[in-house]
């Protein structure tokens, strides 16, 4: 778990977890779980919607279309690096699970 706001920062982890309730999967590690079950369910707030939040953040009519999912992708730099180094280190494990299934049978 790496919060966005960095480490250090009292309470960050916790409330970037509360922050993102509802999301679809999310990977919390046990100590942060041990602090999310002590606190009270009220706590939990979804705040998220992504239909018209999303949306409305940048231009109330705005549509995400490939068009502009494709500016929006070529301006992040930081992401494309980020996918290509993932894309990279998942071929290269796949590779080394390919050669001992190889050695294996």
């Amino acid at each position: 778990w790496r919060p966005s706001r960095g480490a250090g920062v009292d309470g960050a982890e916790v409330d970037e977890i509360l922050a993102l309730a509802g999301v679809d999967e999310m990977t919390i590690p046990p100590p942060l779980l041990e602090i999310l079950a002590s606190r009270p369910a009220t706590d939990v707030v979804h705040e998220v919607n992504a239909e018209s939040e999303g949306a409305t953040c940048i231009v109330p009519d705005f549509k995400f279309t490939e068009e502009s999912y494709k500016m929006y992708w070529e301006a992040d730099g930081c992401g494309m690096d980020k996918l290509n180094e993932g894309i990279a280190a998942f071929t290269a494990e796949t590779k080394k699970l390919s050669d001992i299934l190889k050695k294996k049978f």
